[in-house]
């Protein structure tokens, strides 16, 4: 009896255990059908298409489905649980279609993202691991935790400019319908503002406890994106209420700072930092401390370092070219913030990290000093010292003034601008240390006041520059010195001199103050960072109060022994006569002597044609300058092919309007010619790309390089512009110009459009959809698949029915490796009409950078490509000569050939217009 006892109530327990077991399978079963059910109802309703008509009785018991499912049931944790994380994984367009009535739905929403978006991945493992067991449990709870913030990051990505857009629009809860009668009157009310004092700092702390790459890129769009809504909000609160606290600085500074503290674990990520940094800093609505920026740029500089001093083996093109990347954020960053500069600590470790990426190590390191004559150059790679070079050629050129923006033409000169100030005298060619190309005349005496001048043009790695020259004996800063009147000397009609009358008027003073010949070159930033002698008083006080003592023990002794010479000096010396006064000059001779190129051994190395020994100290720091033949074949036209290689990044945007039913852009050319047909909204975003400029009239880019950087004559460039029709911007007569000192952009919307284009570039094209696509590709012209379509990114945007634009970006804006590399836009983003335009041309722009910095390998930067044309032009142009006497004649103006000097030309102003670019 015992045994058959104990046999029952092992069957018996066992029995309860599957049974228990089965209980448990049935509600896992029944947790993953609710799961599936809350799914589907939230797939169907967000794949409609955003004009379609759903019946309000539908669109009601779907929120009511919603608001159920959103709720977490104390008991019930499990079940509820699941639900809400089925409802969040398919919910990213729900608030995104034009659902009438969504709105309501948001601080439904909010409470179970923020849950989400506050836990970090190994809390949630750690809470979730024992509901199921098996081998791969932990990565697939981790995966599914990625993809629910990812899903959430979306859903703020949809609502964020909701807040500032609605503001003081009062919003209708849901549960004031469900729990209250409608005779009753609701106590509590609700804005769409307070919703912003809840998802803006959601953003950060959700970055702080990310570790996906991918969810950390939608992260810094979404909070590049609030950075600018919340500075347009401050903006308007500062001109209503001027004792409004200003919150946006706050969030943009732990912004920034948290981007980059993110962004240095992974190389896709920290490009995406790189392009969120430069998206804020060029926005002029994101005003920030300079602190802040000196922490970023000191923290960059941190990064080149760390990572040119790695080993050999961890050096990769993956992580050159995020060094290269790096610089080019450096360049952006001193030209939006020149005050930088103005520290010299910034300045050093500037100068710090341009010295290692160009030869591979620093001066002054923690081993020992190298002095620059026995430093060997081993950059890390061409990539990274050619950016370095970049950097510093922006750092010693970039002024102290606002840079010119407006200068569209700074590139539009050459020789044929000066064909009629010159007489017949042509342009002397020189090439100076193998890199840089002189194109050298003199300036009539009489178009200069009778002053010796030169016209110089200098073809450099980094661009053109035109400048005219002028040779003076005083400085034209201080006309206040006192002439010596014994020395002055006036050339009379028939070239006799005579002595003039002295005066002691203060009119006569002024009468001899030169004109000045053009605008005076301001200091660029890195000269003002240079300490001045009075702030360094202080420092050395000691030091100068043992100076003075020398000094007044000395005078003493100086001022007897001149009274000894006077003395023992018997004989006279004789007047000093000053010499004739010229009418010709030498003016080529006299830059290339002071400049310090016609040193002896210079010109002993440029007659012979010798070539410089790098390894030897000596010859490494000579001016190198060698003579071109400007005369020979095909000249002209090498150095017409290196003006139009454009020095800085150069990238188009071709914007095209899709009106319903239409399916393909080439059936959307004839929207042009009706613009009271399109919508408002499009002609405004459209005008805010840049200024209108004619191509026949405009020396820049125009969005096709045979149009592109050509010397613009004087009758068109005199021309007033005339008003222009949207349908004339089309890329043959006109254009959208927008231009800083690293990137020109061109927008127009074309006539035409074929998939086979010459150019190398990306092209990116701007499609307003009034109809939403899922696939954007489906727009471009059916064609058999080729490598073109690799090279074409789209950028839709589809007008919301609250007046907000929807972002969509295909699947090629997106591949190069990077989630998100068309920041500061996010395919899915919604954001205001006040801010389209921007994000828009920065994102075009980012694309681009993109595009080159992925294709370094098989395309060429601007700046190796003029290095090497350049190259090609002196090895074949370089003229060698055996004759002394003939290479003198070549390199100088004859000083037989005499230019009468017009004395009536000193009254006349100057009709030469210098330009420096």
């Amino acid at each position: 009896m015992t045994r058959r006892h104990k046999l029952l109530t092992s069957l018996t327990s066992r029995a309860s255990e599957n049974e228990k077991t089965i209980d448990i399978q049935n509600d896992r079963l029944m947790d993953e059908a609710f799961a599936k059910s809350f799914a589907t109802i939230c797939t169907i309703f967000s794949s409609a298409q955003c004009d379609e008509f759903i019946h309000p009785e539908y669109l009601s018991r779907f929120y009511y489905v919603l608001q159920q499912g959103l709720r977490f049931y104390s008991g019930d944790e499990q079940r509820s649980q699941a639900i809400i994380e089925s409802i969040l994984l398919h919910s990213e367009d729900i608030f995104r279609i034009n659902l009438r009535g969504i709105n309501m739905l948001i601080p439904l929403y909010l409470e179970p993202i923020e849950y989400y978006l506050n836990i970090d991945v190994q809390t949630y493992i750690s809470n979730n691991l024992g509901l199921a067991k098996g081998v791969n449990n932990a990565s697939i709870i981790r995966d599914r935790f990625i993809r629910i913030r990812l899903k959430s990051i979306q859903i703020l990505m949809s609502i964020i400019s909701l807040p500032f857009h609605y503001e003081h629009l009062e919003q209708h809860l849901f549960e004031d319908y469900l729990e209250k009668s409608h005779d009753v009157q609701t106590t509590t009310k609700k804005t769409f503002s307070e919703y912003r004092l809840k998802i803006v700092p959601l953003l950060l702390i959700a970055l702080q406890t990310e570790q996906d790459v991918v969810n950390a890129q939608y992260l810094f769009g979404t909070i590049r994106l609030a950075c600018s809504l919340t500075a347009h909000h401050e903006r308007q609160q500062d001109q209503t209420d001027d004792s409004h606290q200003d919150h946006a600085a706050q969030y943009l500074r732990h912004a920034v700072l948290s981007i980059c503290e993110k962004g240095t674990n992974d190389s896709q990520l920290f490009l995406a930092a790189l392009d969120t940094l430069i998206s804020i800093v060029t926005d002029p609505i994101c005003k920030l401390p300079i602190d802040v920026w000196k922490n970023v740029l000191k923290r960059l500089c941190t990064f080149i370092d760390t990572q040119l001093h790695r080993s050999p083996k961890d050096h990769t093109r993956e992580m050159h070219s995020t060094c290269v990347a790096t610089y080019n954020t450096l360049i952006t960053l001193i030209i939006e913030r020149p005050t930088l500069l103005d520290d010299y600590e910034n300045l050093f470790k500037l100068c710090e990290i341009i010295e290692l990426g160009i030869s591979g190590e620093k001066a002054q390191s923690s081993d020992r000093l190298v002095f620059k004559k026995e430093k060997e150059f081993h950059p890390a790679s061409q990539r990274v010292a050619e950016a370095a070079e970049y950097l510093m050629f922006v750092l010693f050129e970039h002024k102290a003034v606002l840079h010119l923006k407006n200068d569209i033409c700074r590139n539009g000169l050459d020789e044929s601008t000066f064909e009629n100030l010159m007489e017949s005298s042509p342009f002397k060619y020189f090439a100076v240390n193998g890199n840089t190309l002189f194109a050298m005349n003199e300036l009539p005496i009489n178009l200069n006041n009778g002053l010796p001048a030169v016209i110089l043009l200098c073809r450099g790695l980094f661009g053109k520059n035109v400048w005219t020259l002028n040779f003076r004996h005083d400085p034209i800063s201080n006309p206040s010195i006192q002439l010596n009147k014994s020395c002055e000397r006036l050339v009379s009609e028939n070239g006799k001199t005579s002595s003039p009358r002295i005066s002691n008027n203060h009119t006569d003073q002024k009468e001899k103050i030169l004109i000045t010949h053009g605008i005076k070159n301001e200091r660029a930033k890195s000269e003002l960072s240079i300490p001045t002698l009075n702030s360094i008083i202080k420092r050395d006080e000691e030091n100068l109060n043992l100076f003075r003592a020398l000094k007044v023990k000395q005078i003493p002794v100086e001022e007897q022994a001149i009274e000894r010479s006077h003395i023992y000096d018997e004989k006279l010396s004789p007047e000093c006569k000053p010499l004739e006064s010229q009418d010709s000059f030498e003016s080529i001779r006299l830059f290339l002597s002071h400049h310090g190129f016609c040193s002896l051994d210079s010109m002993d190395y440029l007659k012979n044609g010798k070539h410089w020994n790098d390894s030897k100290p000596f010859d490494r720091f000579q001016t190198r300058i060698q003579l071109l033949d400007s005369t020979a074949e095909n000249f002209f036209d090498d150095i017409k092919k290196l003006d139009k290689t454009s020095p800085i990044l150069y990238c188009t945007g071709q914007i095209f309007y899709l009106k319903k039913h239409q399916y393909t852009i080439l059936e959307s050319f004839e929207n042009m010619e009706t613009p009271e047909e399109l919508n408002p909204a499009f002609l405004k975003m459209v005008s805010q790309f840049g200024s209108v400029v004619e191509v026949k009239r405009h020396c820049g880019w125009t969005g096709s390089s045979e149009t592109s950087w050509k010397t613009v004559s004087s009758s068109h460039s005199n021309t007033n512009p005339q008003t222009k029709t949207i349908c004339e911007i089309d890329g043959y007569d006109s254009i959208l110009y927008w231009v800083d000192l690293t990137t020109e952009m061109a927008f127009y919307l074309p006539h035409n459009f074929s998939m086979n284009h010459p150019s190398p570039e990306m092209r990116i094209l701007i499609v307003w959809l009034e109809e939403f696509r899922d696939d954007l590709d489906s727009v471009l012209p059916a064609q058999e698949p080729s490598s073109k379509f690799r090279d074409i990114s789209i950028i839709g945007i589809h007008p919301l029915k609250n007046h907000l634009f929807r972002i969509s970006l295909n699947a090629n804006a997106q591949r190069m490796q990077s989630a998100c590399a068309s920041i500061p836009l996010i395919d899915g983003m919604v954001v205001p009409l006040n801010i389209l335009s921007f994000f828009l041309r920065q994102a075009v722009n980012t694309l681009s950078r993109r595009k080159r910095l992925e294709d370094s390998q098989s395309s060429q930067t601007a700046y190796s490509l003029r290095k090497t044309r350049i190259t090609k032009i002196i090895e074949k142009y370089q003229n060698r000569t055996d004759n002394s006497e003939e290479f003198f004649q070549n390199i100088f103006f004859l000083s037989t050939q005499k230019q009468t000097t017009n004395t009536e030309s000193t009254t006349r102003s100057n009709p030469m217009v210098i330009v420096q670019s």
